[in-house]
């Protein structure tokens, strides 16, 4: 596509919701600026939400999810963003009135105004999912998840080591559900000879350090895509986590830490061999995590996962979602398949 105008970004996040919109999001605002494009978040949160947004993009902290016309400044934007569980429906469609193109990151298979639609989870769609607008384009599939520039263009993963000798530790940008530290313990009780790395958010309490314990706050995305490339085996939140972990491509225990996170955990155990260790707050998680573990020690079993996963998740969503911008070979209420190809129309 030319050089970019404006791209406006709609989303909410803070250290109670959680980060994973306003990070994702960061992905495409940091490729539309690296293209020459101007930036501008319209944003509901706080400052460890702002604090993942890079210099040079103009950031309006206020909220925007009931706005109507009149009540939402008109932008112009060149594409306009919108990543949100809370947006009305009127809002919605003011966004889109003005729009030159508009974007709605979907994770719930909610009903969207006409627009480009991206759905990055592995799910199909549900029978009981809103009917898709007839003018609307979905793309679906891990192949579209965003990825943080330091994930996209990786440097191959080292070979498996026999023995597991590092595991990571990673519950999304805050550990929201406080359980980071109780799953390094466990990791520690199955293998005490490996390391463990702990992965918090700016301001959380450290644990009690010991000698096989190495906690880490406040990662940038460059350190966290290191850490997972030396993990043989991580813990993590089963959100957007997950695709980072995948494109790693670093076996790992996922645990269920909001509802939104169902869809990860149903379907990432038979797309690449990742284990569903159930909810957060469930009573025999210590449980599940543990057999979780002991499952991925075999090394085959770890270089299997690791190659399935990363053929999932290639890196590529973020240019693939902007050069598709550019493109009209796909009209109105086509969708691309999660290898690329035109499908008919789909009606519901």
């Amino acid at each position: 596509m030319p050089p970019p105008g404006l791209l406006v970004i709609h989303t909410e996040g803070d250290r109670v919701r959680g980060l994973g919109h306003v990070s994702r999001c960061s992905a495409w605002a940091d490729e539309w600026s690296r293209r020459g494009g101007r930036v501008l978040w319209m944003l509901d949160g706080d400052e460890a939400a702002s604090g993942l947004i890079q210099p040079g993009q103009e950031v309006r902290i206020m909220r925007w999810q009931n706005g109507v016309a009149g009540s939402l400044p008109d932008l112009s934007a060149e594409v306009t963003l919108v990543d949100s569980y809370t947006a009305t429906a009127g809002a919605l469609e003011t966004i889109a009135a003005m729009a030159g193109q508009t974007v709605f990151i979907d994770d719930l298979w909610r009903g969207w105004p006409a627009g480009l639609v991206v759905h990055p989870a592995p799910d199909q769609r549900p029978p009981e999912a809103p009917a898709a607008h007839p003018d609307s384009v979905w793309l679906e599939g891990p192949r579209w998840h965003p990825l943080r520039g330091p994930f996209v263009d990786l440097s191959p993963r080292s070979p498996t080591r026999e023995r597991v000798e590092r595991v990571l530790v990673v519950f999304g940008g805050g550990d929201l559900r406080s359980i980071g530290a109780t799953m390094a313990d466990l990791a520690h009780a199955v293998w005490p000879e490996a390391a463990v790395d702990l992965v918090l958010g700016a301001g959380q309490e450290r644990p009690v350090t010991s000698p096989h314990l190495t906690v880490h706050q406040a990662l940038d995305a460059a350190a966290m895509a290191q850490l997972m490339q030396d993990a043989d085996v991580a813990i993590s939140g089963a959100g957007q986590t997950i695709f980072e972990l995948a494109r790693c491509g670093t076996p790992t225990v996922m645990v269920g830490i909001a509802d939104n996170q169902r869809a990860n955990l149903e379907q990432w155990p038979a797309l690449c061999g990742f284990i569903d260790a159930g909810s957060w707050d469930g009573a025999d998680l210590p449980d599940r995590v543990r057999k979780g573990l002991i499952a991925l020690g075999p090394a085959r079993a770890r270089q299997d996962i690791s190659e399935r996963a990363c053929r999932i998740v290639d890196g590529q969503g973020v240019r693939r979602l902007f050069d598709h911008l550019g493109q009209v070979s796909l009209g109105p209420g086509q969708i691309p398949d999660r290898f690329g190809h035109a499908e008919p129309p789909r009606i519901a």
